[in-house]
């Protein structure tokens, strides 16, 4: 799996690109906005480097129709080691919590919510960066 983290020159434009992301294949996990720059946070499920690359083309190309641009950091390509430790832990302690306070209903839910913030801190901790992707060229008009 891998994590790609985006950043889009918005030119002043309100709309989000998310529903492009969805398109390319990304999974978006987190947006912010600031100073007319968009940050996307993404993960991609493939162990393939080349169609990680491609799919980020496609992403530049749909984003590019809404006059949106990158630039030399436009996407940061992250491998991401599957890990079960935070998994694990997030799931046991989300129980405990949840059963203290809410009982039955609130081990369920605990176990959930803590399965996947520790999904979460497994992707943040298990990473290590791969290359960094400039602004495609062959789009700018």
């Amino acid at each position: 799996m891998y994590k790609v983290v985006f950043k889009v020159f918005s030119n002043n434009s309100y709309i989000n690109s998310l529903r492009e992301l969805r398109k390319a294949g990304f999974i978006p996990i987190y947006f912010r906005r600031n100073n007319g720059i968009e940050e996307y946070t993404t993960l991609y499920n493939s162990n393939d480097i080349n169609e990680i690359k491609e799919a980020i083309v496609d992403f530049a190309y749909l984003i590019s129709k809404q006059g949106k641009s990158g630039g030399y950091d436009f996407a940061k390509i992250y491998k991401v080691e599957d890990k079960y430790i935070g998994k694990i832990a997030g799931g046991s302690l989300g129980a405990l919590l949840g059963f203290q306070f809410a009982g039955i209903a609130g081990l369920i839910l605990g176990t959930l919510g803590g399965i996947f913030l520790g999904e979460l801190f497994d992707i943040e901790y298990g990473q290590t960066l791969v290359g960094l992707v400039n602004w495609p060229t062959q789009l700018v008009s």
